[in-house]
């Protein structure tokens, strides 16, 4: 169902609701209904599902987590509770207006915009509410979103922030795929929630605690919802324990690592991580590595050398690892058979029926069919710090975040390298196997049709050269070349080949592995246990 679907969707269930709660205070029998209407009689919350009832009886915060780690630590410590003053008493005309006036309370600021069944927050928020996102235009009724969470607990009822939030907007006509990561610190909406802006990080542990199993789920698609105009199909969530399972269950990640990253690890998995001497100040190479289920955590998790929006390129990559190693393994044809483990691994509102309906997909996409959509902080986001105690946050711009959710619905376009559509092979020098693999990976995001082709043929060479058989007509892949292979121009070698079978052939010489995320000193002699 496209979008605009969904919102017609979302528009006539508002109406009927209207008509329900016109109906019921004229009739001595209510009609239970899933999603309760704004009522002027405080409600008591549902604790034993996932819905979120309207009410304007004051909810407790959820319990947050606290951060731990060698970066400066964000408190999420909330300010003080305040008890709006004055007022406005509930008015309790019988018949509701059917227009969708904001509703608003004089403590609150002035632009607040609380939409459909939304309750009025108790507590003043830590910064202003603000208007909903408009949905974004679908390029067809084919697309399935879903929301992929990753918690930093290894029990599902322990509290926990959800330190890895994607979206992927997967369109089976195009047979593309396109995925976002949504950094932790972002501050949002959260509908109904306690407290009602908050770190999205926080969010589905809060949905939890109020109201219940299921609960989450429900409260961070509805932010999501809210925020950025998503409609969020299915969800899917992993622990620390599960992660690793799934990726024992895959016999390890095979994972093109473009940049080393440095942090600090425990010594050997079976350690005592509340003890400082079971860490050690670890360097993962540039390269085609192989990693176990620790390591995969560790690589997933680790941003002590570079930050948050690295962090969430690197999960995105785990995430195309995982899926070629499944893709190569066969086991899509086996989904029948391993849905009941994947249960026990994945917490998910999905069906067998859903899975199977997402199979082809997964079995005929080319990886320059999956676009990563990037976000950084000077362009997303306006650094913010609350007025209490001065804890770090990310307010989104909104402006910015309508085009890149437009594009984040929209397959990945066809023109992103100019229209040029370029094909590259890739071979690796002879002391640097894997090389080729660790090219082709990142040209492939990009949109570049990139084959890896291991040392056949290659020199063993210091430098990275790029070989252009196009004589210099399709330049704007050309660039690009340089700009993601680090090259520079006298690295480019023109051998126009009207026969040739590629547009580029890149030979990775031993400079690539030049680049490097590296602790800072301060943290290198002071490893942080995980709490």
């Amino acid at each position: 169902m496209s979008f605009l679907k969904r919102a017609g969707v979302f528009r006539l269930g508002l109406l009927v609701l209207i008509l329900m709660l016109v109906s019921q205070q004229v009739s001595a029998q209510s009609t239970a209904l899933s999603t309760p209407p704004p009522t002027n009689t405080p409600r008591s919350s549902n604790s034993s599902g996932g819905q979120s009832p309207a009410t304007n009886t004051p909810k407790a915060a959820a319990p947050e987590a606290t951060d731990s780690g060698p970066t400066l630590v964000p408190s999420r410590t909330l300010p003080p509770s305040k008890t709006p003053t004055n007022t406005r008493t509930p008015s309790n005309t019988p018949t509701p207006s059917p227009t969708r006036t904001p509703s608003r309370t004089p403590t609150l600021p002035p632009t607040m915009v609380i939409l459909g069944t939304y309750e009025t927050p108790i507590v003043t928020p830590i910064t202003p509410i603000p208007p909903s996102a408009p949905t974004p235009v679908a390029s067809g009724d084919d697309i399935v979103t879903v929301l992929l969470l990753g918690s930093d607990t290894i029990t599902p009822d322990a509290v926990a922030r959800t330190d890895v939030i994607i979206v992927l907007v997967i369109d089976r006509t195009a047979n593309t795929v396109a995925m976002l990561h949504f950094p932790r610190d972002m501050i949002v909406y959260a509908p109904n929630g306690s407290p009602a802006m908050a770190k999205i990080n926080t969010i589905m542990n809060t949905g939890n605690v109020k109201y219940g199993p299921g609960g989450g789920a429900k409260l961070i698609k509805d932010t999501l919802l809210y925020n950025f105009g998503i409609k969020i199909d299915f969800y899917a969530r992993v622990d620390f324990v599960q992660f690793q399972n799934l990726i024992n269950k895959l016999g390890g990640l095979d994972i093109s690592v473009d940049c080393a990253i440095q942090g600090n690890r425990l010594k050997s998995p079976d350690m005592d991580v509340t003890k400082p001497e079971s860490y050690e100040l670890y360097t993962l190479p540039v390269g085609y590595q192989h990693l176990g289920a620790y390591m995969s955590l560790w690589y997933v998790r680790s941003r002590g050398s570079s930050n948050d929006f690295k962090r969430g390129e690197r999960q995105l990559d785990v995430l195309r690892a995982m899926w070629r190693q499944a893709k190569n393994a066969g086991l899509f044809a086996q989904i029948t058979q391993l849905w009941p483990e994947v249960q026990k691994l994945v917490e998910t509102d999905m069906t067998l029926q859903d899975i199977v309906g997402l199979a082809p997909i997964a079995l005929n996409i080319d990886p320059e069919g999956i676009q990563r959509i990037n976000v950084s902080q000077e362009t997303h986001f306006t650094q913010w710090y609350t007025s209490d105690v001065g804890s770090f946050g990310l307010l989104p711009k909104p402006d910015v975040w309508k085009t890149t959710i437009q594009n984040l619905v929209l397959p990945p376009p066809k023109n992103r390298l100019g229209g040029e559509s370029p094909t590259v092979e890739v071979a690796a020098a002879l002391p640097v196997k894997g090389y080729d693999h660790v090219a082709a990976d990142r040209l492939s995001w990009e949109g570049f049709t990139a084959k890896a082709i291991g040392t056949e043929g290659a020199v063993n060479r210091t430098n990275t050269v790029i070989i252009d058989y196009t004589g210099n007509a399709k330049p704007s892949s050309r660039a690009s070349l340089m700009k993601l292979l680090r090259v520079s121009k006298a690295a480019v070698i023109d051998k126009p080949d009207p026969n040739r079978t590629v547009d580029f052939r890149v030979e990775m010489g031993k400079d690539y592995g030049q680049c490097i995320w590296a602790l800072a000193p301060q943290y290198q002699d002071s490893p942080t246990p995980q709490p």
